[in-house]
């Protein structure tokens, strides 16, 4: 036992045999383990370890193929053991990414990572979501669901490639976990943690929201817990200057668009095929358990999927099968109501409700922090909820806003067990009708959904979890006069509502989710069509530019809501749309779209900047502003205006542009909304080719650029960048021994194939976010897809692996691989042998 035989097929490896075999599954087999320390205790380990989730009678068995760049397909009989191959298959590229975002996830980050860890997130998510214990016993689903099966077995697997692997032959570098006392084996309960997380992005765990939930904690053994005491110390009267200022930045770090994306699914009346087109352009971190990784995942005659999943979760999130695609675009909707709570006046620890006082109920919460001469210390913070939810503390905004008492509700707390199982649904869809019926559950957390099928039906939906809250309760529930300015200086944002009013509760459907006060399906902004829709992030109303969406509360879209200036990617996309349906689009030509690389913010006022520079006296050797100014016209009026790997001067664009944001761009996101600068101001009936041009004839707006290209040139000449110097050594990834350059721009620009990143010495170098998981998606007259992707940060956080960086090296190409779907497309371009796990 514990030796690898191979069978007749030459490309088919088993390990071992005798694993196949039925057994109960609470006895681990002895796994051959390398003579170390670390691999003799894992042995010990194996022979005892219970495998969670399963029964006395469960087996897994799974087939794994790799493909081109690394990518595994695992093919199973049932859902378990497909998570079991899966789980293994992954835990062999990125064990430790999925095992750091599992102490995280745990609230255990300050316990392993000392002061690289995050204090705040582990008290306020143990808080939230309960303590390990606490959660397995409130929202993982019964062990008899596909779900929970499919979550129990890509744990097993997870924690088998551990036991092969041991502790000491783990990757090290920054995403490695070799030795680390963190590493142990995993559960389903870790699994649903990470995804339970990964819901509550723009919400309980958003930054500023976990701060606030943080902030109206005490520690225990203080007697700061009176709110009522705490809020009348706080000075007050200075802060009302800068209240509007603090919470425009507030409302604008809620909508921030970073992480956010583009899609475009055609239908077959603009499709020249006639077969529907898919193109998924996701815009996620390159780096984290918020990044993707490639997978296709088969049981046969049930389930069919190929995409991407983020790390460490054992679904396709984006993806598609042999009949239909689909995308998400973060969407900018609620996703949290705050609620203004009145005091007792004697008795800070009750709160009004009606005709009543209820109680406040206290909840102490304890965290383990490594202090920086590495010992431990256990510390405890109360923390209070109202039957709205946790209270919050907004005074990191402005402290001002201390003298609320606000409780915040969270949509996306619970549920997590229908969200895996509406994913598997629509995973299942052959056509958009059944697509549309899976998502009739409510599960996608915080995404704009688009898909279109085989034959051309296109559909677009805000679709994920909105509370029920009318428009009319916006207009009578927000009544105090804090809560007014922060909902109209956050452009709606944050909502405050009156927490003691019975009729400022969340509402339902008639076919809302049972158990749930989210909008039901009907009531979403959607649409059904043969032509296109699209998203950029911003609001459901332009998803087809030809029959805008309309009529619907703000609390389906902040950003770019109706009759709102859209952003620069989506007013780009649309466009480009617009200037080729006339021939019809073909899959080739949204792949090019997303490889052009045109900057629309330059297409709209690069000829004015120019022309400014013109008028401006001085000379290019001088040092003033002016001269500075005329460095970077010189640049840029040779300039192609695109960010190719050949472009000069993009970098001086660049910095530009987010001078002029910096100055200029509003709390209603990422758009320069100042009227007085464009020469033709935006207009709600022509939105896409609207605000153009600067007003030239103003003399704040000629200061305002001269000042905005004589800073981009001190930046860029400080980071030792030539402004003329090739995009190719400006943009680069600087992981590995040799550099990687990368094509794309910073997607405020209007660059439709994003990529954010830091400029450091020597250029932007840090790539945060942008171009991740690319899939451009078709069909014809065979029965397999026409899919082309791309991972553009790779597969593999191992530096050692041979898929670290290989589609870097693609995407850097502009290239794209045909993805292999079915099975002979995967015979084709298989990497070794075929593995057969089982247990």
């Amino acid at each position: 036992m514990g030796r690898s035989e191979t069978s007749v097929n030459v490309r088919e490896r088993s390990f071992p045999l005798a694993w196949s075999r039925r057994r109960p599954v609470g006895r681990a087999p002895a796994y051959p383990a390398r003579k170390t320390l670390a691999g003799c205790l894992l042995a010990t380990w194996a022979a005892f370890a219970p495998h969670a989730g399963a029964d006395d009678h469960e087996t897994y068995r799974a087939e794994i193929r790799r493909t081109t760049y690394g990518i595994p397909h695992v093919q199973a009989e049932d859902w378990g053991s497909l998570g079991y191959g899966f789980g293994y298959a992954y835990a062999q590229d990125n064990f430790c990414v999925a095992m750091r975002g599992i102490v995280a996830a745990e609230g255990r980050s300050a316990e392993f990572f000392g002061e690289a860890g995050d204090p705040i997130a582990d008290f306020v998510l143990r808080f939230v979501l309960g303590t390990k214990a606490e959660f397995r016993r409130q929202h993982v689903p019964a062990v008899s669901t596909r779900g929970a099966q499919l979550v129990a077995g890509f744990a097993a697997g997870i924690n088998r490639h551990l036991r092969e692997t041991g502790t000491a032959e783990l990757p090290t570098g920054s995403n490695g976990c070799r030795d680390a006392a963190w590493v142990r084996a995993v559960d389903a309960t870790d699994i649903w943690l990470l995804m339970a997380r990964a819901a509550l992005q723009a919400s309980s765990d958003h930054p500023l929201v976990r701060q606030a939930i943080y902030d109206a904690s005490t520690p225990v053994g203080t007697s700061a817990g009176d709110r009522a005491t705490a809020a009348q110390q706080r000075p007050a009267a200075e802060h009302w200057a800068t209240l509007e200022a603090d919470l425009r930045r507030f409302g604008q770090a809620l909508g921030n668009a970073e992480g956010g994306s583009n899609a475009i699914a055609v239908g077959r009346d603009l499709s020249r095929s006639g077969k529907g087109l898919l193109l998924a352009n996701p815009h996620r971190p390159w780096d984290g358990a918020n990044s993707f990784y490639q997978a296709h995942l088969t049981i046969p005659g049930e389930y069919d999927v190929a995409g991407a999943t983020l790390q460490g979760m054992p679904l396709i999130g984006i993806g598609f099968n042999r009949n239909l695609a689909w995308t998400h675009t973060l969407s900018f909707a609620t996703r949290f109501v705050l609620y203004e709570l009145t005091l007792h006046p004697r008795n800070a620890r009750q709160y009004r409700y009606g005709r009543e006082y209820r109680d406040l109920v206290s909840q102490t919460v304890a965290i383990r922090v490594r202090r920086p001469n590495g010992t431990l210390a256990t510390e405890r913070r109360t923390f209070w909820r109202s039957h709205h939810g946790p209270l919050a503390d907004l005074r990191s905004v402005n402290a001002l806003l201390a003298s609320m008492t606000v409780a915040i509700r969270d949509a996306n707390v619970g549920g997590f067990a229908t969200s895996l199982e509406q994913y598997l649904n629509m995973g299942q869809a052959a056509t958009t009708d059944t697509f549309t019926t899976a998502l009739r559950d409510i599960g996608v957390p915080l995404f704009h959904t688009l898909a279109v099928d085989r034959e051309g039906t296109a559909f677009y939906g805000e679709v994920a979890k909105v509370p029920h809250v009318t428009a009319q309760q916006l207009q009578s529930c927000v009544t105090s006069l804090l809560a007014r300015l922060l909902q109209l200086q956050t452009n709606n944002a944050a909502l405050a509502l009156d927490g003691s009013q019975n009729r400022c509760e969340w509402g339902r459907d008639e076919d809302s989710p049972a158990g749930t006060n989210l909008y039901g399906f009907e009531a979403r902004p959607k649409r059904t069509t043969t032509t296109y829709v699209a998203n950029s992030n911003d609001s459901y109303w332009l998803a087809n530019a030809e029959r805008p969406l309309t009529g619907y509360p703000v609390v389906f879209g902040f950003v770019g809501h109706e009759q709102r200036q859209q952003q620069l990617r989506t007013r780009h996309g649309l466009r480009l749309i617009a200037e080729r349906a006339a021939d019809g689009l073909t899959l080739g030509e949204l792949r090019g779209l997303l490889y052009s690389h045109r900057v629309y913010a330059a297409e709209l006022v690069l000829p004015d900047v120019l022309r400014i520079c013109q008028q401006t006296p001085g000379r290019a050797s001088d040092t003033t502003p002016a001269g500075l100014a005329l460095r970077a016209c010189d640049a840029l009026a040779a300039w192609d205006g695109r960010v190719r790997l050949n472009s000069r001067g993009a970098q001086v664009f660049t910095e530009f542009w987010r001078n002029v944001r910096a100055g200029l761009a509003s709390y209603f996101t990422n758009v320069v909304d100042e009227v007085g600068f464009w020469a033709v101001p935006f207009d709600a009936a022509d939105p896409l080719r609207t605000p153009r041009g600067i007003d030239v004839g103003n003399a704040a707006n000629r200061e305002l650029v001269v000042q905005a290209l004589a800073a981009a040139v001190r930046t860029l000449d400080a980071a030792g960048v030539p402004l003329r110097e090739p995009w190719r050594n400006v943009q680069f990834d600087a992981r590995g021994e040799n550099a990687i350059p990368l094509h794309g721009g910073d997607g405020n620009l209007g660059v439709y194939g994003a990529m954010n990143a830091d400029l450091r010495q020597g250029g932007y170098t840090h790539i945060r976010s942008g171009n991740s998981y690319l899939q451009a998606v078709t069909w014809n007259h065979g029965s397999c897809p026409v899919a082309y992707t791309v991972l553009a940060h790779s597969q593999s956080a191992n530096p050692r692996s041979p898929h670290y960086r290989d589609q870097t090296a693609l995407y850097s190409r502009r290239a794209w691989q045909r993805f292999p779907f079915c099975r002979s497309q995967i015979a084709a371009t298989q990497l070794g042998d075929m593995q057969v796990v089982a247990e």
